[in-house]
């Protein structure tokens, strides 16, 4: 009965309580069995009461702690291993409620067994007891002859960062040896796991002299391979002829050691070691069974290097290779495309785009929203270094792609860009016309982002076209309308003044403002007093009517670069954008 009881301690644990009418038989049996656990602590047996307390767990520490306290002393080793790590294990959940097993903790630091002492430091550990106060206990155990080797590791890994760390390597290597080959029959990695983090400690002292023991564990286990290598790699500088130690790992008959030492070869990025890794990375792109670690470590490369880019490209392209394989490839001719990270190899960049760009646009030009259209498409919002060519792009592939999908897709990129789509006007209104209500709509969308005035300036483009031909404008014959006077007068709505100054001869001109090593015309000068409380918005509409009639044209880019009229939009009341519509 209590094999089977102690079996289930996953499930929870429940107070006891008296059932309700209604209760389910698993309340039941809980009940049954926390009713059993506290008999056993009234037993004589110590074995019994140890028992209880574990599947009493933190709930009957008031309890539990004196019995596990005074079993610290039995005269039977394993009843004292056995309370010293229930302990550790109740400490560590609910530390205070285990306070009066603290004094009893810290004698059994003295036991002569090595594993009670290092149980009862771990509790007192979870305890906050100093790591300074426990390290001769730790240091004594960690001569003690016939141990087992979890019990030095244990020593060893309290004494980090007290005593030198090239003394408490061997232990932790004779532990990581040890779980390492049990993992590989079958066992648990977790203690793999437990290992791989104090030598990770250890290392990360900074002290050279645990080098020597790491590497010569290296050349001799038997299944620590894949751990290793990492720990080693965590060493500043990196050790001798490291580069080539991971390319020997490569082809370790170990999978897990073959994918550790091409996940680290990618992470080698000065320039001697990507010349010595990435040729053979570079070729195991070939090679079904390497293909994916050589891929994974040159996507670390990624714009770094040209090495790989053409065999790159070809896995892209071969049909007889696994999808995930050609998109993976594509993926990481478009990071090595990108323009906006640090540390890259310019050449590199620019062979890597038209790599890229020759995989990817017969996909955005002709493909449906998917996988290779997503590999294809993501990387280029950083593929150009100028955003108007990014927009060229995706207006060229819009233009050719018929798919309504895609169209939603590149629209949504396009909108994305605002005004430095500008110059993708025509093609993205050429989308209005299309048949499919979701390309429409992404293009409205699209456009008043891109030109948030498109409707006007349509509308002012149908007045002008349904209207008489106007007369040859006037040719600009003088000097551009005085600067000062002109800003002065707008800036209080001087309208006649306004009039005086800007003529048929000079609406076009840029001002005369020597101040300004570029100064604009009048009618952008009109429109940034948009929003300005001196003069009021039918003063300025009266303004800008002015030059509209003489032939000024807001549907033009002003000395920012800026469409005039799609400025205004933002900023200008509607009798303003009545009167620039003309």
């Amino acid at each position: 009965m209590r094999a089977t009881r102690f079996a289930a301690l996953l499930l929870p644990i429940v107070l006891a309580q008296p059932l309700a009418a209604g209760a389910s038989d698993t309340d039941k049996i809980r009940a049954q069995w926390r009713a059993e656990a506290l008999r056993d602590l009234e037993s004589d047996d110590a074995a019994k009461q140890i028992a209880g307390a574990k599947y009493l767990d933190v709930e009957a520490a008031d309890r539990t702690a004196p019995l596990l306290a005074k079993h610290l002393s039995h005269a039977d080793v394993e009843i004292r291993r056995s309370a010293a790590s229930l302990l550790w294990t109740l400490a560590g959940k609910k530390a205070a409620a285990f306070e009066p097993a603290r004094a009893a903790l810290r004698a059994a630091l003295d036991d002569p067994d090595g594993a009670v002492a290092m149980n009862a430091a771990g509790a007192l550990s979870n305890m906050k007891e100093p790591a300074e106060s426990m390290a001769p206990a730790r240091r004594r155990v960690l001569q003690l002859p016939g141990q087992r080797r979890y019990v030095h590791f244990l020593a060893a890994r309290g004494l980090i960062g007290i005593d030198p760390p090239a003394a408490l390597a061997a232990p932790l290597l004779d532990y990581l040896e040890e779980t390492s080959v049990a993992a590989k029959r079958g066992g648990s990695r977790d203690n793999v796991k437990l290992a791989r983090s104090a030598l990770e400690r250890l290392v990360d002292t900074k002290d050279r002299a645990v080098l020597g023991p790491v590497r010569d564990q290296l050349r001799i286990t038997q299944g620590a391979w894949a751990t290793l290598l990492p720990v080693l790699d965590r060493f500043s500088p990196k050790p001798d002829d490291w580069t080539a130690v991971l390319l020997d790992h490569t082809a370790h008959a170990d999978r897990d050691t073959a994918y550790e030492a091409w996940g680290l070869l990618g992470k080698q990025l000065d320039a001697a070691s990507l010349a010595q890794w990435t040729p053979r990375a570079a070729a195991a792109l070939a090679s079904p069974a390497q293909r994916r670690n050589a891929l994974r470590a040159l996507s670390e490369a990624a714009g770094r290097t040209t090495t790989g880019l053409e065999e790159l490209a070809a896995l892209a392209g071969d049909a007889g290779a696994a999808e995930e394989d050609r998109l993976w490839a594509v993926q990481v001719l478009g990071a090595a495309a990108d323009t906006s990270r640090e540390g890259r190899n310019a050449e590199a960049i620019r062979a890597a785009q038209g790599h890229w760009l020759a995989a990817c646009e017969p996909v955005m030009k002709g493909g449906k929203p998917g996988k290779a259209f997503e590999a294809c498409v993501r990387p280029s919002s950083f593929a150009f270094a100028n955003r108007k060519d990014l927009a060229r792009h995706l207006a060229s592939w819009l233009a050719a792609n018929p798919d309504a999908g895609a169209k939603v897709e590149l629209l949504g990129r396009l909108e994305g860009l605002w005004s430095e789509a500008f110059d993708a006007t025509d093609t993205v209104k050429a989308e209005l016309a299309n048949a499919d209500p979701r390309v429409k709509q992404a293009a409205e969308k699209a456009l008043d982002r891109i030109r948030p005035a498109w409707r006007e300036a349509g509308a002012r483009a149908e007045r002008k076209a349904a209207a008489p031909a106007p007369k040859a404008a006037a040719t600009p014959s003088g000097p551009g309308a005085d600067g000062m006077a002109l800003y002065g007068a707008i800036r209080v709505g001087d309208v006649a003044q306004v009039k005086k100054l800007v003529t048929a001869a000079n609406v076009r001109q840029p001002v005369r403002f020597p101040q300004m090593q570029n100064p604009p015309a009048p009618l952008t000068v009109a429109v940034n007093y948009c929003g300005i409380p001196t003069v009021t918005p039918a003063q300025l509409a009266e303004i800008v009517a002015h030059m509209i009639a003489l032939g000024a044209d807001p549907d033009v880019k002003d000395n920012s670069g800026e469409n005039l009229l799609d400025r205004a939009k933002y900023a200008c009341p509607a009798e303003v954008m009545k009167a620039l519509g003309g």
